[in-house]
């Protein structure tokens, strides 16, 4: 199918839905036991299926997931991907970030990035010289596009300070239990300020479908769609927020696939904003920085 496009008001687009590659290889190390075939036949059957965004990190597997990745991609046009690395918190120097991009580019074996995210706010480094390299990596053509993950408001607005260049996107925990991007301020600043905000874990790697609501679960009679389509569509539905999860399973794929192509009502959208259950205000991963 075709993944709709999100398109803010300065130009910058993506899709509404893309693949993450969390634990793909490992996690912060390279797992030596993990079955490296299905990872990478996951990321090609993605994209026979549409999904062109695909999201990664050099922390994950410690490399090793970007190395997956690019095996992946051996039959595919570069172009018609929207490829996504970010750099650790541990390399966030000017430096440090500059050398970072460069090993992750070697390693998914392409000569540029779509978006190049901080992964995390860090203190320890000055913002400013962390986005200063950032603005390089763009004028050098190594990245299209700059943005951040799990900022609050306040340090994604202090980070745009700092560049002629537009940060386009913040990527954050947010799905419908988890609404720290809600009661923080973030989801409506990002709405009001032409940023994307890039929700992960929409379906919270399962958790939300043990026990469906009866407020989830009149909207699946309503829309005929599954709870997992109502919780990624809730999130796409509503302005500047698009969304990535990862899944090996096909028929995952193919089910968060249905929640595309069509929107909630605004009246239910604001329902499941008031009315879902047991609803989280800090997030249990990584709350906002």
């Amino acid at each position: 199918m075709e993944i709709p496009i999100k398109k803010l008001k300065g130009g910058f687009s993506m899709p509404e839905y893309g693949l993450g590659t969390w634990q793909m290889g490992g996690r912060k190390e390279r797992d030596p036991e993990n079955d490296d075939k299905a990872d990478i036949e996951a990321i090609r059957t993605a994209i026979d299926l549409g999904i062109t965004h695909i999201d990664t990190a050099e922390i994950y597997a410690n490399g090793y997931s970007e190395m997956l990745l690019a095996e992946a991609l051996q039959r595919y046009d570069r172009s018609k991907l929207f490829l996504v690395s970010k750099v650790q918190e541990s390399h966030l120097s000017y430096d440090a970030i500059l050398e970072a991009c460069e090993n992750s580019l070697k390693r998914i074996k392409t000569n540029y990035l779509d978006l190049y995210l901080l992964h995390r706010y860090s203190a320890r480094v000055p913002l400013e010289e962390s986005i200063r390299a950032l603005s390089e990596l763009k004028d050098r053509g190594l990245v299209k596009e700059i943005g951040v993950c799990n900022f609050g408001s306040e340090h994604l607005k202090e980070a745009q300070s700092y560049t002629r260049h537009k940060i386009v996107c913040d990527q954050v925990h947010y799905n419908l239990q988890f609404r720290e991007p809600e009661q923080s301020g973030l989801l409506e600043y990002c709405q009001k300020n032409d940023v994307m905000l890039i929700a992960w874990r929409p379906v919270g790697k399962g958790e939300l479908l043990k026990e469906n609501p009866e407020v989830v679960e009149s909207l699946c009679k309503k829309y005929g769609k599954t709870p997992a389509q109502i919780a990624i569509n809730w999130l796409v539905s509503q302005s500047n927020v698009v969304t990535l999860s990862k899944t090996r399973s096909k028929e995952h794929l193919l089910e968060n696939l249905g929640a595309l192509g069509w929107k909630m009502e605004e009246e239910d959208i604001e329902r499941l904003r008031r009315e879902y259950p047991n609803q989280h205000y800090i997030s249990d991963a990584v709350p906002l920085g």
